[in-house]
């Protein structure tokens, strides 16, 4: 079973104005449990680009929050544009602070990076993220293959398969 394990650091500026490190917890509160992603398209899409004679777009690496408020996982529309994902259906999103958006379908893999950890994501659902800080939120449908502790008094989060 592979398992991710890590405390998060961050800085901050102190009374003085120059940066400070911050405790774990209030460097896991500050940037919410992200986690470095490796993201390309779908095993299936992929080859049948390979079996077609086109090249696969290399992965983008790049931050995912593990988001147990999104029902499903989201890709950066953006990034999706750079992977030159197709669009294989339309859904809908909502969110707190939107009602139900239209949005588009891709399909994606995500590997965390230095783990072998790797999800199959055929129906990922396409929004603004990169504007929050992110390129992926992993969302409970990803997340329910999985344990996530999520530890505030210690500024750490374990993910396991």
């Amino acid at each position: 079973m592979p398992i991710l394990h890590c405390q998060f650091k961050a800085q901050g500026k102190g009374l003085d104005g120059k940066l400070i490190e911050l405790p774990p917890p209030l460097g896991l509160q500050r940037q919410g449990p992200l986690v470095q992603v490796a993201i390309s398209p779908q095993q299936a899409w992929a080859k049948a680009l390979v079996d077609q004679g086109k090249q696969v777009p290399p992965p983008k690496v790049g931050f995912a929050l593990l988001d147990t408020g999104a029902s499903n996982t989201c890709i950066d529309d953006q990034l999706a544009l750079d992977l030159q994902l197709p669009v294989i259906d339309v859904g809908f999103i909502g969110s707190a602070s939107h009602a139900k958006t239209q949005c588009n379908i891709y399909p994606i893999q995500i590997q965390l990076v230095g783990f072998p950890i790797l999800f199959q994501s055929p129906r990922t659902c396409g929004s603004t993220l990169k504007d929050k800080g992110v390129d992926l939120l992993l969302g409970r449908d990803l997340l329910a293959r999985c344990a996530f502790f999520y530890n505030g008094f210690s500024g750490e989060i374990t993910l396991s398969i």
